[in-house]
């Protein structure tokens, strides 16, 4: 009897506790069931409300989503579809999560996927059932195309096991892990464990000065704040949930600013132009900023087949800085991986050959004037002439002005600047032979002022001045690695050509001495590099100011400058607004004007100092060779002249002495 006893006792406990159990679970589920419908209706109001303009969406969630993760996808699929404003793309966690558990790791910059067409995003929306999942999900998105930093994040974090404190410390970790990629613009929603129908808001403020500048380092722990919450699906209290992120006033904040030391751009003596410090230095004070330089004696960087930079572009990858400057123009690969300002300044780029050898110096007596102005002058000579032979015969003159001879040399005398030996006595030769020594003065008078230009400034011999003829020679030709990709990256046959004969130039000084002096060595170089390295460099100018170089009129091409930063970096939005007000108010004219007499100063006391401490280079044989030439000409033609006149007059005077015999 007590064994049947028993075993009724016993069954009564077990259908006690099966019925238990299963009401337990139908508790839960209809928990659940609520949680996820408030969740949903939550996430459209924020959407309709927040999500003003058409754009890109991204929704992420689990591979392998839990029942309630797969119904709030759903049902949200179905409100953006239907509202028709945004493309939707739907993306997959990654085999890999981003990093451990440990937040305050450093994090290596992510190459990118290969590059496809797909826009970048301009809203992503991520479900998500814990922590794990986002680490995934994490990795995933932000290695593609279509990553966005500066885009609206919502993250709906589906926890009902935990606390309402758990929670929060899962949403601090996810919004530190954010902000490492330059992530602001992020609320999370979770559902409040008091009461499943209410979704809390939480989100943060990554720049909070002085205290908090957003460097690399900082995290979200303890400043997670609940912006907001859902009561019923709606949110409670209208404002605007992506406001206010970033301060007016840094109070102070450090920014680093990694710089490529070139001139003139940037260097690390303040008493270079530093044209681009100077201009970044008044942008950065709008935000009270206290900027902090690193120079780097690097060039900018290339990006190799694995997607990984190296130059200075690798620093600002590591996080070493906030953003890089330095003459930096528009590069495709670059806009790809980072963010890049607004263009500001303008720089152009020309090819620089050593100047052609001068011409020997006694040419400068024959090349002051054109050929035409030669034979002009020439034919205007024996027009003066024969017009004095004809105007004496027919004023019945003297005979010596009438004898061509005579005239002849009197017209030369003349056009020399000497005194006729007979003047005329007619009034008609007279006038004739006054204007004719007027022309000869202003004809005698530019050909010293020329001659004397000529001496003090000699002409050329012929001079590269196209790249065909470049190409042609033996000169190397190089630039900067940057420059190479013009050439390497072409299919242009004639680039090709020049890509053969390329070589790396990393300091334009030393080029410039081997273009100007060693004379072996062609460089595409930057006009304002140019223009500044010719007023330091004694070596590029001679005596008189004049230029041991050649550089070619036409420019090879034309580019802005801009910065680069990480992708997303915050304020990199308002700094391109405020450079496009500068160039609006001529700032970028004031700079280039500020450069430019600054250059002009320094390269009129680099002359100055030469011509003091140079010395005196008086006039040769070579540069009167032309005159010593006329001279001997003159000798020999004499000498020729006169064995004629000693044969003609021996000749006559034996025959008269015959004839006086016969």
């Amino acid at each position: 009897m007590i064994n049947i006893l028993n075993i009724i006792s016993l069954l009564s406990i077990g259908v006690g506790v099966t019925q238990s159990f299963y009401m337990q679970k139908t508790i839960h589920g209809t928990y659940s069931r609520t949680s996820t419908t408030a969740v949903t209706s939550c996430l459209k109001h924020i959407i309709q409300e927040n999500f003003i303009n058409p754009g890109f969406l991204v929704l992420a969630c689990p591979k392998e989503p839990s029942a309630k993760i797969f119904n709030i996808r759903r049902d949200v699929l179905k409100f953006l579809h239907k509202t028709e404003k945004y493309a939707v793309e739907i993306t997959n966690p990654d085999d890999i999560p981003i990093f451990n558990n440990n937040v305050n790791i450093n994090i290596e910059f992510w190459s990118f996927d290969p590059f496809n067409f797909t826009p970048t995003a301009d809203y992503f929306l991520i479900i998500l059932d814990n922590y794990e999942d986002f680490t995934y999900i994490a990795r995933k998105i932000i290695r593609s195309r279509f990553w966005n930093p500066q885009a609206q994040f919502i993250i709906i974090l589906f926890q009902l096991n935990n606390t309402d404190t758990n929670n929060k410390r899962t949403a601090e970790r996810i919004l530190s892990c954010l902000f490492k990629f330059n992530v602001v613009n992020v609320i999370i929603c979770i559902p409040s464990m008091k009461n499943v129908l209410n979704t809390l808001i939480y989100s943060w403020q990554p720049y909070d000065p002085p205290n908090f500048c957003g460097h690399f380092n900082e995290t979200a722990e303890n400043r997670t704040i609940v912006l907001n919450y859902c009561e019923n699906g709606k949110v409670k209290y209208v404002n605007d949930l992506w406001i206010n992120k970033l301060p007016l006033d840094m109070q102070g904040c450090t920014l680093r600013i990694l710089a490529l030391e070139r001139q003139p751009f940037v260097s690390i003596n303040k008493f270079d132009p530093n044209i681009e410090k100077w201009l970044i230095n008044l942008l950065f004070k709008k935000f009270n900023f206290s900027v902090e330089y690193e120079i780097i004696n690097a060039f900018r960087g290339e990006r190799n087949e694995k997607g990984l930079w190296n130059g200075a572009l690798k620093e600002l990858s590591a996080r070493k800085g906030h953003i890089l400057l330095g003459g930096i123009f528009p590069d495709y690969d670059v806009h790809e991986d980072f963010e890049c300002s607004s263009s500001y300044l303008s720089d152009s780029y020309t090819w620089i050959v050593p100047r052609a050898y001068p011409s020997p110096p006694w040419v400068s007596l024959h090349i002051i004037f054109q050929n035409l102005v030669w034979f002009s002058a020439i034919a205007g000579f024996i027009t003066c002439v024969l017009t004095w032979v004809f105007l004496g015969h027919l004023s019945k003159d003297s005979n010596y002005n009438q004898s061509f001879g005579h005239c002849f040399l009197n017209t030369w005398l003349c056009l020399l600047g000497l005194v006729a030996y007979v003047r005329p006595n007619k009034e008609s030769l007279r006038v004739f032979f006054v204007f004719l020594n007027l022309y000869c003065i202003i004809f005698l008078t530019a050909y010293q002022t020329k001659l004397i230009d000529m001496l003090q400034n000699p002409s050329f011999q012929d001079q590269i001045d196209t790249v065909e003829k470049l190409l042609q020679t033996d000169l190397k030709i190089g630039g900067s690695e940057e420059l190479h990709d013009l050439f390497y990256n072409s299919t242009d046959p004639f680039d090709q050509l020049i890509d053969k004969k390329w070589i790396t130039i990393s300091n334009m000084t030393k080029a410039m001495h081997d273009v100007a002096v060693n004379r072996n060595l062609s460089v595409l170089c930057s006009r304002f590099e140019l223009v500044h390295l010719s007023s330091v460099l004694p070596e590029l100018s001679d005596s008189n100011g004049h230029n041991n170089y050649y550089a070619f009129p036409l420019n090879a091409f034309s580019v802005p400058l801009e910065i680069i930063a990480l992708r997303g970096f915050p304020f990199i939005r308002e700094i391109s607004r405020d450079l496009n007000k500068y160039k609006q108010l001529g700032i970028n004219a004031k700079v280039r004007n500020y450069f430019n007499v600054l250059s002009m100063r320094k390269r009129s006391r680099l002359v100055n100092t030469s011509k003091i401490e140079g010395k005196f280079y008086a006039l040769s044989v070579q540069h009167l060779q032309g005159g010593f030439f006329a001279l001997a000409v003159g000798a020999f033609g004499g000498l020729i002249v006169l064995i004629f006149e000693l044969l003609s007059t021996t000749t006559y005077t034996s025959r008269q002495r015959q004839l006086k015999g016969k």
